[in-house]
């Protein structure tokens, strides 16, 4: 069983920053902690989730399962920025991220969080860590998150990666042209807190590897889902991978396909139709 901290309150995005910039100079390890952290009495925060629920068309009155990413991402921060934790944060690229929500959560609910380590898993490109986030309400879990980060590098480490299914979209049901701004990255890291310097500017971007500042997949995914919200309140499991990055300024393409109970959707460069993402939602 993990040992797991108790926390008074979710790390501010200040002390995100400049928690995961310290692990920078971290030599690479081979093992993930038995470890994480608690929090009892988590809501949403009121001006974040108002932004949030603009910036992408949702409704306020349930909150969409995507949301507690962005509210809870000081807190997954620091879990990889732990003293125990394997790799240093910086240049780390987000792979994937699985959803299961088991009941329709309200903006006025109280939740308890657990944030702790899951599994190393190999890739072709280096390791992948596994962060578990789970929220109950009255002592029952009512959303589950696996979120999954890759170090660039050290292969050969963990266990083999579960495999989905492949997702392709040949009839898309909806498609929806976005045309993204320079600025992008700077607006939607007032609603996330997420100021990595990779979604701010080039110049951030290319000290962490990056050729352009590109926007975060999640701003990717919430737009993504965004047309059908309904799916994505009650009971549904929703899965993402991220593809290439999308570099901004940019045009692309989001596309849904409706198939019996599961929802396909991917984000394809409008011009030469390379994803960016792929996932499903699955009721």
């Amino acid at each position: 069983m993990a040992q797991l901290f108790p926390l008074k309150a979710l790390p501010s995005s200040i002390e995100t920053l400049l928690r995961a910039s310290v692990t920078g100079v971290k030599k690479p390890g081979n093992s993930l902690p038995d470890k994480g952290y608690t929090l009892k009495g988590l809501t949403i925060d009121k001006k974040q989730y108002t932004a949030y629920c603009k910036m992408f068309g949702f409704d306020e009155s349930t909150v969409p399962s995507p949301y507690w990413y962005i509210r809870l991402f000081g807190l997954q921060s620091l879990l990889m920025a732990h003293p125990d934790a394997p790799f240093p944060m910086p240049g780390m690229v987000h792979l994937s991220c699985e959803i299961k929500q088991y009941n329709t959560i309200y903006p006025s609910d109280k939740l308890d969080v657990t944030c702790q380590f899951g599994r190393l898993l190999q890739h072709d490109k280096g390791t992948a860590m596994e962060i578990i986030t789970t929220l109950k309400r009255n002592d029952k879990i009512v959303w589950e998150q696996k979120n999954i980060n890759l170090y660039l590098g050290k292969k050969g480490i963990g266990e083999v990666a579960d495999e989905k299914p492949a997702i392709e979209i040949t009839n898309a049901t909806n498609a929806y042209p976005w045309s993204l701004s320079s600025n992008l990255g700077l607006e939607y890291a007032k609603v996330s807190g997420d100021y990595n310097p990779i979604h701010l500017h080039n110049l951030g971007a290319k000290m962490l590897g990056f050729p352009k500042h590109l926007i975060h997949g999640w701003y990717s995914l919430s737009r993504a889902v965004a047309p059908v919200q309904s799916s994505i309140k009650g009971i549904h499991e929703l899965y993402v991978s991220f593809k290439k990055p999308l570099f901004l300024p940019g045009k692309v393409l989001s596309r849904i396909q409706q198939d019996g109970e599961t929802i396909y959707f991917d984000l394809i460069n409008e011009k030469e139709g390379y994803p960016h993402l792929k996932g499903y939602i699955k009721q």
